[in-house]
């Protein structure tokens, strides 16, 4: 009797063992066909042609179609495709589905992806695009890579963890004018929300030249950075962002080269629920049409009714040995009703406080400083410091306060720019 049971134990072991392999395949086939059912949106349709599920293996053919108007008819204009096929060569591991998925016209773009997914949906990703050359004749374009790798992995819940790599990319024109794009490295961890990244991402670059068809610099920026982080409170019902830009040096189309430029500016307090419905409105229709505006009404109200802060913490950047500097926080307080039917509330309610500093030596480089500052300092709106100009203001009750105690009201000062 022992031994028929120790016999019993061994089959039965034996054959889970057996069994196992078409277990994996059904359970990574019903992950396979939930996750491809959910990337489904208005700009991409996704689907499963076929899926041959064996022992150890599966073949999976999916196909992904442009939907979206405007893109469908932008690719076709550009003769570019506008569905692509996929197959995916899936192997059932003991805990997990191993896949190498390719185009099928590999040849249009050499683009391959190794992933493991997890019986519980997670999945660890790998995707390459090899060295690529595209022509586009009636356009007059061409474009050609180096290798670039995106590696990185998502969770069932839409968390995502990834890196993106890529060292080069060159644009030619027939007419001469060329842009390159030189080392742009990124790394993101968040999930996608209703039109914005809720998480953290970072990128660098190292250079992009624009040149003209005398391969004249017109537009450069070198060692370049963007850092955002937007997260929710604790009670998940505010949104706080913070967004960091910087570059070492950026040459611009008129000639100016601008050096050490940085932005770091955030928006604090922001009603997440009416923000997310914004969002989705503009999402589903960029082009809003009145009665689009009019959904919209609501929500920007109680947007405003919550209150919220905006402040540019920094923007500062140099011309040669000139320095300008400005920092500037507006607040909108709880209890700003009904802004989009009496604007002027906003206008009453908001506080806030504004710096702007000038360096001698940019306000000697240019003349036209020279001539603002001249006549700021008339109107005692500016004070002279050691090394330069300095303007502080307050804002309240719907004016700009100076420190000398003189006032002007924020519709005087904004009105040429609605004007404009």
């Amino acid at each position: 009797m022992e031994n028929l049971r120790k016999i019993g134990a061994i089959g039965g072991a034996v054959a889970l063992a057996l069994c196992w392999p078409l277990a994996v395949g059904q359970i990574g086939q019903s992950i396979i066909e939930d996750g491809i059912a959910n990337m489904n949106d208005d700009m991409f349709k996704s689907e499963i042609v076929q899926y041959d599920r064996g022992y150890l293996s599966s073949v999976v053919h999916t196909r992904y179609t442009v939907i979206d108007p405007v893109l469908k008819t932008e690719l076709e204009r550009d003769g570019l495709a506008t569905t692509f096929d996929v197959t995916s060569q899936v192997s059932h591991g003991l805990t997990s589905l191993s896949a190498d998925s390719e185009l099928v016209d590999n040849d249009m773009l050499p683009l391959t992806m190794h992933s493991q997914t997890q019986l519980n949906g997670n999945t660890e990703f790998t995707v390459n695009l090899d060295s690529w050359n595209y022509q586009n004749e009636a356009q007059g374009v061409s474009v050609s890579t180096s290798p670039m790798e995106v590696t990185g992995d998502i969770t069932v819940l839409g968390d995502l963890n990834y890196t993106v790599s890529i060292p080069s990319v060159q644009v030619d024109f027939d007419n001469g004018e060329e842009i390159s794009l030189n080392k742009l490295t990124g790394h993101g961890k968040g999930k996608q929300a209703k039109g914005y990244w809720l998480g953290e991402q970072t990128f660098s670059l190292q250079k992009l030249d624009v040149l003209d068809a005398s391969l004249t610099p017109i537009f450069v920026i070198e060692n370049a950075s963007y850092s955002g982080l937007t997260k929710l409170d604790e009670a998940g019902e505010k949104l706080n962002s913070n967004l960091n830009l910087g570059a070492q040096k950026m040459h611009l189309t008129d000639g100016t080269v601008v050096d050490d430029f940085k932005l770091d500016f955030s928006i604090a307090d922001v009603d997440s629920q009416s923000f997310d419905q914004i969002m989705s409105i503009y999402q589903s229709s960029p082009m809003l049409d009145t009665q689009e505006i009019e959904s919209l009404l609501p929500y920007i109200d109680t947007l405003f009714s919550q209150g919220f802060n905006l402040s540019v913490n920094e923007l500062s950047l140099a011309f040669g040995e000139g320095k300008f500097r400005n920092e500037w926080q507006l607040s909108v307080p709880q209890g700003t009703d009904n802004i989009t039917q009496d604007p002027m509330k906003l206008m009453m309610a908001t506080t806030g406080s504004l710096s702007t500093y000038f360096s001698d030596e940019l306000v000697e480089q240019y003349p036209f400083i020279q001539e603002g500052v001249d006549e700021l300092m008339v109107m005692e709106l500016i004070e002279k410091k050691d090394n330069g100009y300095e303007l502080k203001a307050q804002i309240s009750d719907g004016k700009l306060k100076f420190e000398n105690g003189q006032e002007f009201p924020l519709i005087t000062l904004l009105m040429p720019a609605l004007m404009q």
